[in-house]
């Protein structure tokens, strides 16, 4: 049984549950000393027990981008060591912070699923997540390092050179992407290259998939396949851990989960710089607390879909209403328009108008140019645009 902390991982659940419970007190009294917004709501509130939970007030998306940038930091930026800019609620921006604690738990945290992996002090693991993109990539090399491993943290820029370094360095775990899994996959096959060549035995997905994608990419890349289950608000990697039985563990020594309404909430139990307390994550989800084969006694966490609209995109979270915006730099500015996400772009249909026709092709080009630069300027996006008739015309 690969395990890293057995003292947490594996504790009986009377003593996890004691466990959180002193350190959710500890969390509010650091709460009430140290942030306005958390010291104006609980006043003198006390808890006795986990059920007490109920009584405190939760945390929103929308109330994060009120505070920005460090509205809800409950330590002076002096303490704070590293800045990750972040996308909050309609595409808001937010930024969370971390102290030297925060980051060493979070290395910790990484490693326990990297051990679950199979990872040890002989293994070699690539991190090829998108430089800039997926900020989870900083835990994963923390966490590598943490378990002694071998780590690759360079980004290549193509998957020529990814697939050299693959051939070159031949690490045994690849952390990435359900996209570039793929797209490696692909290439193997197209290029007609032996898997096994590649000495990889784990991939370690940045997200959840279907069993249908999972079991592809195992017949594919001819390795075990692991997913990744997180709130990147509050900790993408490092927030679970997926066992053997394939079960998403929630690390709940550090962390407090419950679920409102079929919404996942998140307690930070031990977070130094940027505490939540009952973080509303617009995630839908169900918890399970039973006996797994593995010996992990942290809930079971289902995950479901977004519970506010968010895409994602290459990794990148996206909004309609950012969309919208940068429409209304635009002479499509006003129109409705319609969303498809691609496996590398977005599809974007706009409705014309009589206002936007017009039967020489190449002011129609102009028009799908002039919102594609757009969008590839303001927010990175490859974009596919479409000039189509309205949906309810006729």
């Amino acid at each position: 049984m690969k395990v890293l902390d057995r003292r947490y991982e594996m504790m009986p659940r009377d003593e996890l549950e004691q466990l959180q419970l002193e350190r959710l007190q500890a969390l509010l009294a650091r709460l009430k000393r140290n942030v306005r917004r958390y010291r104006e709501l609980l006043g003198d509130t006390r808890i006795e027990s986990l059920a007490d939970i109920a009584r405190l007030p939760c945390t929103t998306p929308e109330n994060l981008a009120e505070a920005f940038p460090y509205g809800m930091f409950a330590l002076p930026l002096r303490e704070v060591v590293r800045l990750h800019p972040a996308l909050g609620f309609r595409g808001t921006p937010l930024v969370t912070g971390y102290t030297r604690t925060d980051l060493a738990q979070w290395g910790r945290l990484v490693a326990r699923q990297l051990v679950a992996s199979g990872v040890t002090a002989n293994d070699v693991v690539q991190v090829c997540l998108g430089s800039g993109v997926y900020r989870g990539a900083s835990g994963y090399v923390m966490g590598a390092e943490t378990v002694e491993a071998s780590v690759i943290a360079e980004e290549p820029f193509h998957i020529d050179s990814q697939l050299a370094m693959l051939q070159s360095y031949r690490p045994t775990m690849l952390v990435t992407t359900p996209d570039n899994a793929r797209e490696l996959m692909k290439t193997l096959q197209h290029r007609r290259i032996d898997p096994p060549s590649l000495h990889l035995r784990t991939v370690l997905l940045s997200r959840p998939v279907s069993r249908e994608t999972r079991q592809a990419l195992e017949a594919g890349l001819l390795v075990a396949v692991r997913c990744n289950c997180g709130v990147d608000e509050i900790l993408d990697s490092g927030f679970c851990v997926e066992c053997d039985a394939g079960h998403f563990h929630v690390n709940e020594d550090q962390f407090l989960v419950e679920v409102q309404d079929g919404e996942l909430g998140v307690t930070t139990l031990l977070r130094e710089a940027v505490p939540l307390l009952r973080y509303r994550t617009r995630i839908a989800a169900t918890l399970r607390r039973e006996k797994c084969p593995c010996g992990r006694t942290g809930a079971i966490l289902e995950p479901g879909p977004r519970l506010d609209g968010r895409l994602r995109v290459r990794e990148s979270p996206l909004y309609e209403c950012q969309i919208a915006e940068v429409l209304a730099q635009t002479r499509a500015a006003g129109h409705r328009f319609h969303v498809e996400v691609a496996e590398r772009h977005v599809i974007i249909a706009i409705e014309m108008s009589s206002a936007l026709f017009s039967d020489v092709m190449w002011m129609l080009t102009d028009l799908q140019n002039e919102i594609q630069n757009e969008f590839k300027t303001r927010l990175g996006l490859d974009t596919d645009i479409r000039l189509i008739t309205p949906r309810d015309a006729g």
